[in-house]
């Protein structure tokens, strides 16, 4: 199948034809006052502009002039900090592992000899070892004074008290045995009887305890005339 092509006819006609074109789109009159109303608002959404202008490198490290010393980037001590420096204090090794403590405090070092005061009776010490003797004169004056008026008990005296009164106990504990065996309150004479007994044999035995346990009795001139008149 060949096309015949007719003499005097225009070859454009033979081509392929292009498609129309597309009709523009719609835009807004006010498309440009939108747009530029809200770049304002998305740079100032967060306060701050939405990226930061990095400083050049000529502000960073500015020229300097010739002739001047450059100055040390590092930051220079202070002279004065206020804080004393502390120094390491001796110290022992007590065993193989590396256990140490000052040797100011192990008592390898003879820190109270080198005291002033060593040898010195402390303040306190003096203080009562002079109300001690204080105490014993005014105790020694008393007694003097108590001397004038009392007497010490003679032997064959104390003697005869103390055998008087385990006498006396011998009788009570007699009178005591010679009870019944079982008394009961509602008996209100034996009741109380048997009560003042066992209080007068405590008594009793709390003197003749006292009488020997001590060596030297004293008693006043009254003590005297009563026994002379009971013994």
């Amino acid at each position: 199948n060949s096309t015949t092509v007719c003499r005097g006819t225009p070859i454009y006609r033979f081509l392929c034809t292009l498609p129309p074109p597309k009709p523009k789109m719609y835009i807004s009159k006010y498309r440009e006052a939108i747009v530029l109303e809200n770049k304002y608002k998305n740079e100032h959404r967060t306060m701050v502009p939405r990226t930061v202008k990095a400083p050049s490198h000529r502000e960073m490290c500015p020229q300097r002039p010739e002739g001047e010393k450059p100055e040390h980037t590092f930051r220079k001590k202070p002279e004065h900090t206020g804080m004393k420096k502390v120094m390491a204090q001796p110290a022992c090794v007590d065993t193989r592992k590396g256990d140490k403590q000052l040797l100011e405090k192990s008592g390898l070092v003879p820190f109270y000899l080198q005291k002033n005061d060593y040898r010195i009776v402390p303040g306190y010490l003096r203080r009562r070892k002079a109300e001690k003797e204080k105490a014993k004169q005014d105790n020694d004056a008393w007694l003097t004074k108590q001397q004038e008026t009392v007497k010490p008990l003679a032997e064959q005296e104390k003697q005869n008290i103390l055998q008087g009164l385990k006498r006396r106990f011998n009788e009570l504990n007699f009178e005591y045995q010679s009870l019944p065996f079982t008394i009961s309150p509602s008996q209100h004479k034996k009741y109380n009887y048997k009560m003042f007994l066992e209080e007068a044999m405590s008594q009793v035995e709390k003197d003749i305890a006292l009488f020997e346990e001590h060596k030297y009795i004293y008693t006043s001139d009254a003590f005297h005339c009563f026994l002379k008149n009971n013994l």
